[in-house]
């Protein structure tokens, strides 16, 4: 279902206020590879998930809990790493988003000096909370 004119506008203004409020949040968003799935790490985790289930199953019949475990943590690999092979490269991106959240308490002290914008953001989406709420 398509956004409205209303919506689509909204949604616009949410973006121009966190490119403004946090640039280096912002940009790492926009330079993650959203959607983007590589085929073959996916089929590789999903192997490797597999082999953790068929692990964690001869554990839980041998009744042997450190098997399980084992199984259980190859598993977990193997779903992670079908999730976000595609995705890692950005991963490290993130952490110097980290190195933003440095920033971000700078980003704080820009908020303390001019109350407004984040005093405005919050209450423009009060405002609109209270129009949808009013139709």
């Amino acid at each position: 279902m398509p956004l409205s004119e209303r919506e689509q506008r909204m949604l616009r203004e949410l973006e121009e206020q966190l490119q403004t409020e946090d640039p280096s949040f912002a940009s790492s968003l926009q330079e993650a590879p959203v959607g983007k799935l590589n085929v073959r790490n996916l089929v590789l985790g999903l192997l490797v998930a597999v082999a953790g289930i068929g692990v964690l199953v001869l554990g839980i019949y041998q009744q042997l809990i450190p098997v399980g475990i084992a199984g259980f943590v190859i598993m977990g690999i193997g779903v992670y790493f079908a999730t976000t092979g595609g995705v890692s490269s950005a991963g490290p991106k993130n952490s110097n988003g980290g190195n933003g959240n440095g920033g971000g308490s700078g980003g704080s002290g820009p908020k303390s000096s001019t109350p407004s914008p984040s005093g405005g953001f919050m209450s423009n989406l009060e405002q609109k909370w209270e129009q949808r709420r009013q139709q």
